[in-house]
């Protein structure tokens, strides 16, 4: 049986999927604001289905079963498959992990991902991100209605880190930016210490992004990052419109 977006099912999953580590009983309930009743029957459900592992001291994780419904979805996904190919050619080009983002409200969620050797980050499918604080997420947002947008960040905002940008002449000032220039760029404003460079996927609410420490995320590299991001945007909404 399909899961209704605004299931507490799938709020108990999407709270487990974005946390780094356990989660307790009592730190769901809180977040959840549900029943103790109705949370206890959504997780043993969950638990017997194996989306879920619970843990002897009432801590729960994201389950390995959980990777069948999300991998039927991306085997599905006309614009994973296409992008693939594209991605592991940026990425051997650059020598850099991609990710390819969706615009997924009030936020973005990453579908797929191509890693770097160097990358120590890991896979990032499945990860959601605040779309108004993540290069990918503003890249998208650039070309949305202002209206659009502004409905979104009315959902909330909030900093990420001390360089995070949360005033509103600001972010849709760097989304003027973004427009302008063809990508977006920031630095550190999601991760500290980390920088990314994107570009939206033409006719899509999808983005094609890639995150570099800032170390060596100079601004000629990002320049370079960029100019490749636009050519693998490019064909891949080309490839789309066929």
């Amino acid at each position: 049986m399909p899961i209704a977006e605004d299931s507490p099912t799938l709020d108990v999953l999407e709270r487990l999927s974005a946390a780094t580590e356990r989660m307790t009983f009592d730190s769901l309930l809180r977040q959840l604001g549900l029943p103790e009743g109705v949370l206890r029957g959504r997780l043993r459900s969950l638990v017997d289905r194996g989306w879920v592992h619970a843990a002897p001291d009432d801590s729960y994780t994201i389950g390995v079963g959980a990777l069948r419904p999300g991998s039927a979805y991306l085997v599905t996904d006309r614009t994973v498959r296409i992008a693939g190919p594209l991605m592991a050619q940026l990425r051997d080009r650059l020598s850099e992990a991609v990710r390819l983002v969706r615009l997924d409200p009030p936020g973005i969620v990453c579908i797929a991902s191509r890693e770097a050797p160097h990358d120590s980050a890991g896979s990032a499918v499945g990860r959601r991100m605040p779309a108004y604080v993540s290069a990918s997420g503003k890249a998208i947002l650039a070309w949305l209605p202002r209206e659009r947008v502004v409905q979104l960040l009315d959902l909330g905002v909030e900093a990420h880190t001390i360089d995070s940008v949360v005033d509103r002449a600001a972010l849709f000032q760097e989304l003027a930016e973004t427009r302008a220039r063809g990508w977006a760029y920031e630095r550190g404003q999601f991760l500290p210490g980390v920088g990314c460079v994107a570009v939206a996927v033409p006719g899509t609410t999808d983005a094609i992004s890639v995150g570099v420490p800032l170390a060596r995320l100079t601004d000629d590299h990002a320049t370079e990052i960029a100019a490749n991001l636009i050519r693998t945007t490019e064909e891949l909404g080309e490839a789309l419109r066929r």
